[in-house]
């Protein structure tokens, strides 16, 4: 039935509050797939999530993300929810979350006008996607441990984080369709929270819900989508966006990882958030990065550049340089490395005392009381990293 059907608000709560039902822990939902809903996971400017079961032959089950549209009764809603369904699913990338399958329930509901000689039963689909369920925290959630234990993320693991999130973006920003023409699609989301790293150290990236293709025309990608706290000057003035608009708010992200703050977070609080933010835009973020690496920080500092031709042009040409930072500086960062940060870091009692930690340079606030570095390499006397970046030539000012 087409949602213009609907032209009673009653009817309308009563569709609102049957999906409501959906979603409550116990409930199973009965399509090409059975769901056992757990419990709701979170809830976004454009999704609901739920934790559930997948139930198979034999009462197999494995844990799933069940995403709904919000209101799936506003067209525009539903059709951008469909959107990232589309896309998602063809996605196949170490650094994506996987999307399953779309899935569709459908509920019956009786009109409060019916008699029993006029009944009239109103029919509507609710869509829902099956995801992928990552055991794991998002960024947001992994700084604010650390923040709690007045510590801060190691340098060389947020590097990795960043160059994990570059493959996976740069994977979809050259995503192409079966004629081998690429699509121009953009995140428009890339945040904190839409980073995931799950309890083995993998990394993927979250939400597409606002992603965009540039071919669909300047008209469908105007107008600010995503976080205040997480958006490129051309994202906040409505205009075209392309992967570059990406690129600047990897930039945010590094800027988080590296000082545990939002760049643009006291202008998000003050009264005229847009404006302040877009009078930033025009500073370079150094001086809040003087404590890290210069070649680090003069990565981060070409992400946010105010004019899209002075940052990377791909998030691959990023993720380049990061790993010739890596290999220049003899330093070496695996899953495995952040798996066992990770599960220091959420148990009860954090140590921080693995070896495994030696060779990365890091917080000072890391330090290691139950370990003897004399056994080990010192930082000293690895080979000095070049001061210059090999892929991005670094304005005056900006390299330290």
């Amino acid at each position: 039935m087409s949602t213009t059907s609907f032209t009673s608000e009653v009817i309308r709560r009563q569709v609102m509050e049957c999906e409501t039902e959906l979603r409550q822990p116990g409930t199973v939902l009965f399509s090409q797939g059975r769901y056992e809903i757990q419990r709701m996971l979170g809830e976004g400017g454009m999704g609901i999530t739920c934790l559930a079961d997948e139930i198979s032959v034999g009462n197999l089950r494995r844990p799933v993300v069940l995403k709904f549209v919000k209101d799936s009764l506003a067209p525009q809603q539903l059709s951008q929810f469909l959107n990232e369904a589309q896309l998602s699913i063809l996605f196949n990338h170490p650094n994506i979350v996987p999307v399953y399958r779309l899935e569709s329930e459908v509920l019956k509901i009786e009109s409060p006008r019916a008699k029993t000689l006029f009944s009239r039963t109103f029919e509507h689909t609710v869509y829902f996607t099956v995801m992928q369920y990552i055991d794991g925290w998002n960024v947001r959630q992994i700084v604010d441990r650390l923040r709690a234990l007045v510590k801060s993320m190691n340098q060389d693991m947020a590097v990795y984080l960043i160059g994990r999130i570059c493959r996976g973006l740069h994977y979809v920003h050259h995503y192409c369709d079966a004629n081998g023409a690429e699509l121009g699609l953009v995140h428009r989301d890339v945040s904190p929270e839409n980073i995931l790293v799950d309890h083995f150290g993998r990394i993927k990236v979250a939400d597409f819900g606002i992603t965009t293709a540039r071919k669909q025309g300047a008209a469908e990608t105007q107008g600010h989508a995503g976080k205040l706290l997480y958006c490129s000057p051309e994202q906040l003035e409505g205009k075209p966006l392309d992967p570059r608009s990406d690129i600047y708010c990897v930039g945010l992200l590094m800027y988080f990882l590296f000082t545990d703050t939002d760049w643009f977070g006291p202008e998000l609080k003050s009264s005229k958030p847009r404006d302040r933010i877009r009078r930033k835009m025009k500073k370079s973020p150094l001086p809040g990065l003087a404590h890290v690496n210069p070649r680090l920080a003069s990565i981060c500092a070409v992400c946010l550049r105010e004019n899209p031709s002075e940052r990377y042009q791909t998030c691959e040409d990023m993720a380049t340089d990061l790993d010739i930072f890596f290999k220049d500086s003899h330093k070496i960062v695996t899953n495995d490395m952040l798996e066992e940060f990770l599960s220091d870091l959420f148990s009860a009692n954090p140590t921080f005392v693995s070896r495994r930690f030696i060779p990365l340079t890091g917080t000072p606030h890391l330090d290691q009381p139950q370990f003897n570095p004399n056994n080990n390499i010192k930082a000293e006397d690895l080979p000095a990293a070049p001061a210059t970046l090999k892929t991005v030539k670094i304005l005056p000012g900006e390299g330290g």
